[in-house]
């Protein structure tokens, strides 16, 4: 496999650090992967790499980057909310276009572009595509619902598992619940703070950190729930003009697939959408063995495929 070409590009925090792979035969299409939540690298760590091979196989070159403060990339991936991030994805996928000129010298509007994201990534490729040229979208396990929602329903599944009584399940839920709205309007730390530790409500919101609930616990995770949690992806759903496969597992404790698929078919037009559950997949497509479940990453790469074809044809 010929080594990939190192770019950079110029993101709102800075220099933005990623790679471009070309498959070894002719180029079909360019797909820009952006990676899930916290500091997540242009492999996602180890998710994306067997990913990009498939589609390395079939002839579509990838592009990702790390996100910022991230590897090699300047800034700090705590200040940045999804617009901000459809930002950098947006620069990032213009230097990968103009890099694969160069290198397969076509030019970079010649070849059919699709947007990929994982989780979070998700959010962030639909607010993209509606701001950039691109001929199709992939979410995989991206949520269809706003960030807080989203958190809000991983909450209820940790807890579920952990077995909490029901009684001791709606106190966290209304907990949890003020905390989020408290980031919706943008409350400062300070204020936060000091709401999260009366009496009534320190206990709790332990514990629920304890089990990985969403529960920021300090000024800089709460500057980066205020960004994040109020943002709605139903406008950029309303906006998209282009195929959009949103890929789930049925397995998915982080994300309401159900409530997911009805929003996409509410939002976006019948002939651009496929929806795809794959039975038993988790957040990221496994099974309990850490194997993709089957089907996943073929109907990601089949859509690539498709959409390749048909903006060429």
């Amino acid at each position: 496999m010929t080594p990939p070409l190192p770019l950079v590009a110029r993101g709102g925090g800075g220099a933005l650090a990623g790679s471009l792979w070309l498959p070894d035969g002719a180029v079909r299409g360019l797909v820009l992967m952006h990676p899930g939540s916290g500091p997540s690298d242009r492999d996602n760590d180890v998710f994306f790499p067997p990913i990009r091979a498939a589609l390395l196989a079939v002839g579509a070159a990838v592009a990702s980057y790390d996100k910022r403060g991230v590897g090699e990339s300047e800034g700090s991936w705590l200040t940045a909310g999804i617009r901000d991030q459809a930002d950098d994805a947006l620069a990032g996928l213009a230097v990968a276009r103009a890099a694969f000129a160069h290198e397969v010298g076509r030019g970079a509007s010649d070849v059919p572009a699709i947007l990929f994201g994982h989780s979070q990534g998700g959010w962030v490729v639909l607010e993209a595509a509606g701001r950039a040229d691109v001929d199709g979208v992939v979410t995989s396990s991206g949520p269809a619902v706003p960030p807080g929602e989203q958190e809000r329903y991983s909450t209820v599944t940790t807890l579920r598992r952990a077995g909490w009584p029901p009684a001791d399940t709606d106190a966290a839920l209304a907990v949890f619940d003020g905390l989020m709205a408290l980031a919706e309007r943008g409350a400062g730390y300070d204020e936060a703070r000091a709401w999260s530790d009366a009496p009534e409500r320190r206990d709790l919101l332990d514990r629920l950190g304890d089990l990985g609930a969403f529960v920021p616990p300090s000024q800089e995770i709460w500057g980066l729930a205020v960004l994040l949690v109020g943002h709605d992806p139903v406008p950029a759903l309303r906006r998209l003009d282009v195929p959009l496969l949103a890929v789930f597992g049925s397995a998915d404790g982080v994300v309401p697939v159900e409530r997911s698929g009805a929003v996409l078919r509410a939002a976006v037009r019948p002939d651009l959408l496929d929806v795809a559950v794959l039975p038993g997949g988790d957040h990221r497509l496994q099974d309990a063995d850490d194997a993709f479940v089957p089907g996943y990453p073929d109907v990601v790469v089949g859509f690539v495929q498709r959409v390749a074809r048909d903006a060429s044809a």
